[in-house]
């Protein structure tokens, strides 16, 4: 996470992938599958984000991070051009989590993206 911090997300990616490889049933699994999509959104490998942020979804639907993981997902959708898939991704977060906060943003982003 420090490197993550720093902005060395390279060094970011590499240190989560090797800790939910070695570790995938450790409780702190889900959070280092979060912050690796983090990492990978911000080396903008948008499709790997996706990837990482939907397999904490799958293994953790209740992890407080849940809902920022929907809304990182259509970020990098958006950042992809796939505004259908964004909108999809966004009427899921507010159907799925409407008492988060990530639900509001994602509100206020359909409203630009319709």
């Amino acid at each position: 996470l420090d490197q993550f911090k720093r902005g060395d997300y390279p060094g970011a990616i590499a240190g989560f992938s090797t800790f939910v490889r070695t570790y995938p049933q450790s409780p702190l699994a889900s959070s280092a599958q979060y912050w690796l999509g983090n990492a990978q959104y911000a080396n903008r490998d948008y499709r790997g984000a996706i990837v990482n942020f939907r397999e904490l979804l799958a293994t953790a639907p209740d992890h407080p991070r849940a809902p920022e993981s929907l809304l990182s997902i259509a970020n990098c959708q958006i950042e992809l051009k796939d505004n259908a898939g964004a909108r999809r991704t966004l009427d899921q977060l507010v159907k799925t989590y409407p008492q988060s906060e990530a639900a509001v943003a994602a509100k206020e982003r359909l409203t630009r993206l319709r």
